[in-house]
């Protein structure tokens, strides 16, 4: 009931004409039974279970006699009994009870708050004649049954009732010892927002219900006040549409907003924490120079829920979600910043984010933590964003181009944390001129700078691809592995370097020690002293050069060329000028007019070097160099950075944006954004479809769902997945699934058919995963039915929690989270928290709680024996197929996503392994013999 009132009911009539069709054929059929007064075809018959029975649907819904065998289609066929079904569904045992004792109350539901009954019912309780709000505990059978518990926590238990209730109370006027009333005025008060906040509070986790209840204050009558402005802003979530999308949530709502709060253990918000803070971050983008006197007389009470609802849900989503954002970034990185001496440089960095998204997201990546080291970067960040034309692409090419490069080092191990900074810290310090050219200084810091960090190669080039590439391998990393009787060796930096290797060949790009080169040349003859034999040794090294500059590089015409900039002259004729120029110099000795040429050589090398430092980023996340993305010419060249927009708001904010793809007709395809995080843009490469041998249906999943999978494999690191890990989640799910096949033994499935209520090992279990009260009777129904289908209804992750895994510990094997919690970061998300996920189709939100394929294929490496770095490799041919084939009914339907991911055979999971073999990183050993 639940699946098919969702599939009818959460659309407009008239959207989707299967619907439609199969809704008017019901009608139809239940309209001729009752004039005829014969049994409603239902062929071929189904069991169904449904709260309450047919005589309670016949008295108090329908007002007619209804069969049980009618019931079903009766209620399907009306729009408002279905989703009063769906609620009564989402309700415990017994506050069910209560419905079923109190006909009235169904019958006003059904007639005036169906959807929001629905939609919001599952926070509901009512206990011993009187409702238990979330947040309190409720009281325990003993209690109920007179039986009084110990001194302390009956004290504790009634304290938590008599908190809440107050709070409740004081904005619902009537009182919860009179449940049908209080039930009806939540309902009705403010067109159904208080039965949705009621909900949102009961959906949180304890820490953050505490939140946003306001227990966290010593003051309560501050409390009230603050829960009383609560519920009157809660009416600014007016994206949903409660009457024709029940189920539908809108983006980023007071759930979203809820979620992302970071609470100590009683509810009290973390830091940076200060409403003042807060208030003036919101207050602008732009850096203000003085930013410690922007706070003074800042006010430093603390955020509440209140403030969240009036600050954040007050605006347009993307502001909305921009804000959130912010506050979820602040509160991961600055949580340990000095309330004084560093909130100057806070305000600075936290401000910055609306316009240096990627800036900031980058530090965060690599582990920065300095409120400091955000600031400065920002502010350079500022001044680079000032200039315009060609001349603010090649500084935003070099800026940014050589940050990627630090980020994906990072990413790899070879560069850590403080190293990192240190040269990001250079990198800031460089000079430009007056006009805000690097003249060569991004040049000499690759050449003196990033190179002495990191190991020595023939070329400077092929330095940075190692590093790229991450470290040598070492015993632990090459250890041995045999494959199919073929000695193989893993070794994920060498597999890397390799395939970087190719991807710069197929770019057919600018050489990086090109750009060098030429920028050393132009160095070299600004020198003092420059005597004619140093200059005859400057024109035989740039001879040398040009020649590796391929002639189309600066120079591919207007269509290639972003909008808003003016094609670059051609680097390999611009070069052989000036060394022409430089020869007839040396013929005549004229050194001091050959030093002339030093400024336009240090300018080419710019160009050079913004062309070079790009290709070399998209190379880290273009993916397989046989892909079809290579068989153009170097995208690269196509980035974008919007300084084609017309609004100059826009224009500043495009160079940090999160990257993505722009298909745009009579445009050749390119990525709009920031450099940094390609691997968000490029996510779909990161994915290669290895079965060319059936023809392919249209995907079932949207295109935000298929992005949201393939951005988890993107950004999936193979250096965070250890053979403990493996091991323990597979561990963990064994367990898990023993204790859920152990439900349906010949004597539990006997137990659970006739007193499920009392079934307390399905009760700990459940209790265990936070599981709703449908599924909860969905899978009673299963034991007692289809006992042999009853591991199809948990997930991976619910088998993982239930065999003692801990989700926190496991994260490198999660999902993406740069929608849910804006980090550009993976996590396995908890049971429990997925209702909270379901729909929100334009958001994507059911892929990232689902990660049962990651799961799967860390269960498989360990059954065959394989090493878990091979995972992301696998899970590049395997998420794809695993996007082509999975048919969910919708956007929520997250079973049938858990389900199809299982399904996935030994022998496929092989064929992905065998692409490992082809591609790295296992590479033959011919020197290891087969091994048993």
């Amino acid at each position: 009931m639940f699946e098919i009132t969702r599939l009818l009911y959460n659309t407009p009539e008239g959207r989707r004409p299967s619907a439609d069709a199969f809704l008017q054929a019901l009608r139809q059929s239940v309209a001729r039974a009752r004039r005829l007064d014969v049994p409603v075809d239902t062929r071929p018959a189904e069991l169904v279970p449904v709260p309450l029975n047919a005589e309670l649907w016949s008295s108090a819904v329908f007002h007619r006699k209804v069969a049980p065998s009618e019931l079903v289609p009766a209620i399907v066929a009306d729009r408002s009994a279905a989703l009063l079904c769906l609620g009564l569904a989402a309700l415990d045992d017994r506050t069910l009870e209560y419905f079923a004792d109190h006909p009235l109350l169904l019958e006003r539901i059904y007639e005036r708050s169906a959807p929001a009954f629905g939609a919001f019912s599952s926070s509901l309780r009512i206990q011993d004649n009187r409702v238990v709000p979330p947040g309190a505990r409720a009281p325990s059978r003993g209690e109920s049954l007179g039986v009084a518990p110990g001194k302390v926590e009956e004290r504790q238990a009634q304290g938590d009732r008599d908190e809440v209730t107050a709070l409740w109370e004081a904005v619902i006027p009537e009182k919860m010892t009179r449940p049908e009333r209080f039930v009806l005025q939540l309902l009705e008060l403010n067109e159904g927002r208080f039965f949705y906040l009621y909900d949102v509070i009961g959906q949180l986790d304890p820490p953050r219900r505490a939140f946003a209840l306001g227990l966290w204050m010593t003051n309560a009558a501050a409390r009230t006040e603050r829960f009383k402005a609560l519920t009157a802003g809660v009416g600014v979530f007016r994206e949903s549409q409660l009457r024709t999308l029940p189920l539908g949530r809108a983006s980023y709502d007071l759930s979203m907003t809820l979620m992302r709060i970071e609470v100590g253990p009683d509810g009290t918000p973390l830091p940076p924490a200060s409403r003042g803070l807060w208030s003036r971050v919101f207050g602008g983008a732009d850096l203000p120079d003085d930013p410690v006197r922007r706070l003074r007389n800042a006010e430093d009470d603390p955020i509440d829920a209140a403030w969240l609802i009036d600050t954040i849900g007050s605006v347009e989503v993307r502001l909305r979600a921009e804000r959130l954002d912010q506050l979820s970034f602040g509160q991961r990185v600055f949580a340990g910043a000095a309330e004084t001496s560093e909130r100057g440089d806070v305000l600075v960095a936290l401000r910055a984010f609306s316009r240096y998204r990627m800036l900031l997201w980058t530090f965060e990546r690599i582990g920065i933590r300095a409120p400091a080291a955000y600031a400065t970067a920002a502010r350079r960040a500022a001044r680079i964003g000032a200039l315009e034309g060609r001349r603010g692409f090649e500084a935003q090419a070099q800026f940014q181009g050589a940050l990627a490069l630090l980020t994906r080092m990072a990413g790899v191990g070879t560069l850590d944390a403080p190293r990192a900074q240190k040269l990001i810290e250079r990198l800031m310090a460089l000079p430009t001129t007056e006009d805000g050219r690097f003249a060569g200084a991004v040049a000499r810091w690759l050449r003196d700078d990033l190179a002495a960090a990191i190991a020595s190669a023939p070329t400077t080039e092929a330095a940075v691809l190692a590093a790229m590439s991450g470290p040598a391998s070492d015993g632990a990393i090459a250890r041995p592995v045999t494959w199919e009787g073929q000695g193989y060796r893993l070794d994920l930096g060498a597999a890397e370097r390799r395939r970087l290797q190719r991807v710069r060949e197929k770019q057919e790009g600018v050489p990086l020690d090109a750009a060098l080169d030429v920028a050393a040349a132009g160095r070299a003859l600004r020198a003092e002293k420059l005597a004619l034999d140093d200059a005859e040794s400057i024109v035989a090294r740039l001879s040398a050069v040009v020649t590796d500059i391929p002639r189309r590089v600066g120079h591919d015409g207007e269509d290639s060329t972003p909008t808003g900039l003016t094609p670059a002259p051609n680097a390999a004729d611009a070069l052989r000028k000036a060394i022409d120029e430089l020869s007839r110099d040396i013929r005549n000795k004229d050194v001091k007019k050959a030093a002339r040429m030093a400024e336009p050589l240090i300018e080419l090398g710019d160009t050079l070097l913004a062309e070079a430092l790009p290709s070399i980023a998209y190379a880290a996340d273009v993916g397989d160099p046989d892909g079809a993305v290579l068989l153009a010419d170097d995208v690269s060249r196509r980035h974008d950075f919007g300084f084609g927009g017309r609004d100059a708001e826009t224009r500043a904010r495009l160079p940090w944006a999160v990257p993505r793809a722009d298909v745009t007709p009579g445009v050749p395809w390119h990525i709009t954004g920031s450099l940094l995080g390609l691997d968000l843009g490029l996510a779909p490469l990161a994915l290669r479809r290895l079965n060319y041998e059936r023809v392919l249906e249209a995907p079932k999943l949207t295109s935000n769902e298929r992005d949201a999978f393939a951005l988890s494999v993107s950004l999936m690191s193979p250096f965070a997945l250890h053979d403990a890990d493996r091991d323990a989640i597979a561990d963990a799910f064994e367990r898990g699934r023993r204790r859920v096949a152990a439900l349906a033994t010949p004597s539990d499935r006997g137990r659970a058919a006739s007193r499920p209520n009392d079934d307390a090992a399905f009760d700990r279990l459940a209790d265990e995963l936070s599981m709703e009260a449908w599924r909860r009777r969905a899978v009673r129904w299963t034991l007692a039915h289809e006992a042999n289908r009853i591991e199809s209804m948990f997930s991976s992750v619910e088998m993982l929690v239930l065999g003692g895994g801990k989700t926190a510990d496991l994260d490198a094997w999660g999902m993406a989270m740069v929608t849910l919690q804006g980090c550009i970061c993976s996590r396995l998300t908890p049971p429990g928290r997925w209702p909270n996920l379901l729909g929100r189709p334009q958001l994507g939100l059911t892929a990232s709680a689902v990660a049962d394929l990651n799961l799967h294929v860390a269960i498989m490496l360990k059954e065959l024996h394989l090493p878990a770095a091979l995972a992301k490799v696998v899970l590049s041919g395997a998420m794809q197929d695993f996007i082509d084939e999975v048919r969910p009914t919708d956007d929520a339907d997250w079973l049938t996503l858990s389900r199809g991911a299982r399904v996935i055979s030994r022998d496929r999971i092989e064929d992905y392994i065998a692409a490992a073999t082809a591609a790295g990183p296992l590479i033959p050993d011919a020197g290891l013999r087969h091994q048993d």
